[in-house]
């Protein structure tokens, strides 16, 4: 351990470390309360055609905050930056409460989602620079395993609210709980006095950064929905992205304090982690989108089913994290995360050869393995992407792992997605012209989406005989779709068996800074 790692690790407390899973579960809760509500929600404020800006804006200006905070936290009062993202979070939640239309929603959904993106990252932040290594793998398997829960518990407290209560306290009842956290974080954390340094923040890299993955998740989100994944808007958004990014790159070998470091890439062991967590939210984020449509779609069963399936991912993804965290200090990186990778193969695999014919149970089995093994990779690849660097970038080693892996759950939706409605609008034209009467070209094109067959209005549209032709060809789409999903698994586990064998404890963290970037002063 670093003579700053033995300093600071006395500075952290019951009270700081309460705060910080209070503010984690504050964040990962309303980030699923939201979607049991806004059926209701959109009855009141109507606009429906702005109902998934609701859900994107969120994702969008959270993903955005994270390299920016991560990269704050290394200059300034980690203290002071969460208290402001609180407070940022807390003013959202109110604005939000007291939205008059879907338009004043969206927009105070994006400034909820730049606090719940800072608070997200200054967490995990917070937790590996106040523990020292031997007790980290715990802690980050405890704070995660936080979302676990929030997850489970997100959706029904959105139900309960809005029926027995009123929405607009699915935001507010941010404010109380928020008010505690903060509380406890300004009374348990302390810091060193600052050393007096003007940093040069890198506003050129922000700004190019901010332009460049803005183009590259919403062309994601655009080509997850639809059967041509690259029409030409779809195309130049993604031209506008790569040109954007690579114009980031060129200027953050320049920047004196870049807000991604590229030297942090040299670290074998923070190259793993980041690829391996990007590759675990692939597979994850897949089947939390696609999963639901299968029950209803093909199995036929309720909205309430098709929530209830997603239970075991995040009841697994728990028991991971948690599992991480107690065995990483005795079995090493590579052992953690090569179990991990083969229960999420497993899972799949068992999804795939079995469960798309053998019913719910068996979607709900592979499934929870697939939970588990996620939680497993997520935590022991963040451990490991804050152990190679040097203590001085461990906050923007955090954000830049946090932030890929966001692309990755995208990348995954986005992906299946193409990968599904491709396969489906192909067989509706199999099955139109095999049927001697065709569909009409509005109607082919309406169902390409399977979203649409979930509605009564869309199924009457059909012949009654093909109703069970559409079903077979939406459950084989679905095949392929999570196929995609496994191949990135298979790819885990490879790079898994790559991992280092050390352990947080036994590992010897780097002394230089990560290259573009002069010494930053320790603190926390």
């Amino acid at each position: 351990m670093t003579t700053q790692e033995s300093s600071r690790s006395h500075s952290g407390s019951t009270f700081a470390t309460a705060g910080v899973m209070l503010v984690v579960f504050l964040f990962a809760i309303d980030a699923t309360i939201v979607s049991s509500a806004m059926p209701t929600v959109v009855a009141k404020l109507g606009d429906l055609d702005l109902y998934s800006w609701v859900f994107s804006i969120y994702m969008l200006a959270s993903a955005l905050a994270t390299p920016i905070f991560g990269k704050l936290s290394d200059l300034f009062s980690r203290r002071r930056l969460i208290l402001f993202a609180i407070g940022l979070f807390m003013l959202g939640s109110v604005l939000c409460g007291l939205a008059q239309s879907m338009l004043q929603l969206i927009v105070f959904r994006g400034l909820q989602g730049i606090g719940g993106g800072a608070i997200y990252s200054l967490s995990f932040i917070l937790v590996g620079v106040v523990f020292p290594p031997h007790k980290r793998a715990a802690m980050q398997g405890l704070i995660a395993s936080v979302w676990g829960v929030a997850s489970v518990l997100g959706p029904l407290a959105g139900g309960l609210i809005t029926q027995y209560w009123n929405w607009h306290w699915i935001f507010f009842i941010n404010l109380p709980s928020g008010i505690v956290a903060a509380a406890l974080i300004a009374v348990g954390l302390h810091e060193p006095a600052l050393r007096q340094r003007r940093p040069e923040l890198d506003v050129r890299g922000a700004g190019t950064l901010l332009v460049g993955l803005l183009a590259l998740l919403y062309a994601l989100l655009r080509s997850g929905k639809s059967a041509n994944p690259l029409d030409p808007v779809t195309l130049g958004l993604f031209a506008v992205a790569l040109a954007t990014l690579g114009l980031f790159t060129v200027l953050e070998r320049r920047a004196s304090e870049p807000l991604i470091p590229l030297g942090l890439f040299r670290w074998g062991l923070f190259r793993t982690g980041v690829l391996l967590a990007m590759l675990a939210a692939v597979a994850v984020f897949g089947i939390i989108g696609y999963l639901p449509l299968y029950v209803q779609g093909v199995l036929a069963g309720s909205a309430s089913k098709a929530g209830v399936v997603l239970l075991p991912v995040s009841v697994g993804w728990t028991l991971g994290s948690l599992i991480a965290g107690r065995t990483m200090n005795r079995l090493g990186y590579r052992a953690v995360c090569l179990s991990g990778a083969t229960l999420m193969a497993g899972g799949y695999a068992f999804l795939l050869g079995s469960g798309m014919q053998s019913g719910l149970w068996a979607a709900l089995v592979g499934t929870f393995f697939i939970g588990i093994g996620t939680g497993m990779i997520i935590v022991t690849s963040l451990v490991a992407a804050q152990s190679a660097v040097p203590f001085q970038n461990i906050g923007v080693a955090t954000s830049t792992l946090m932030l890929i892996r966001t692309f990755g759950g995208a990348l995954g939706i986005s992906i299946m997605g193409s990968v599904l409605f491709s396969s489906m609008h192909r067989q509706l034209l199999q099955l139109s012209a095999g049927s001697g009467v065709p569909l009409a070209p509005a109607v082919l094109e309406k169902l390409s989406n399977p979203q649409t067959l979930l509605d009564p209005a869309s199924r009457a549209l059909l012949p009654a005989h093909f109703l069970p032709a559409l079903t077979q060809a939406l459950s084989s789409s679905l095949w392929y779709a999570f196929t995609t999903g496994l191949v990135a698994v298979v790819i885990g586990v490879v790079l898994s068996a790559t991992m280092s064998k050390l352990t947080p404890a036994s590992m010897r963290r780097p002394s230089s800074p990560a290259p573009g970037r002069p010494a930053a002063r320790p603190h926390v």
